[in-house]
């Protein structure tokens, strides 16, 4: 059985990296959803790392990582669709 985010996880995500607007850019890889944020600084590590569905929060090469322990994918989609289409650059997979 795959486990998928809580429905509420975007949501939280966004409140603790400071809201939708402070997203400049969003990706993934196989474990992590990677953002590029406009003030790093308003982002809560300890807050995001209590996160049920967060196994590790990276900062690196600029970007704020969240290693999770659901399917990453379902996640970046989850984010997405709270942050609305056309929000952000285009994205790398």
């Amino acid at each position: 059985m795959t486990t998928i985010p809580h429905p509420a996880f975007a949501d939280r995500v966004l409140r603790h990296i400071g809201g939708a607007a402070n997203v400049v850019h969003l990706t993934h890889c196989l474990v992590r959803l990677r953002f590029v944020l406009l003030d790093d600084t308003v982002a809560d590590d300890d807050a995001l790392k209590r996160l049920p569905e967060v196994a590790i929060v990276v900062r690196q090469s600029g970007q704020l990582q969240l290693a999770l322990k659901v399917p990453v994918s379902l996640a970046y989609v989850a984010v997405r669709q709270h942050l609305g289409e056309g929000t952000l650059p285009g994205t790398v997979h």
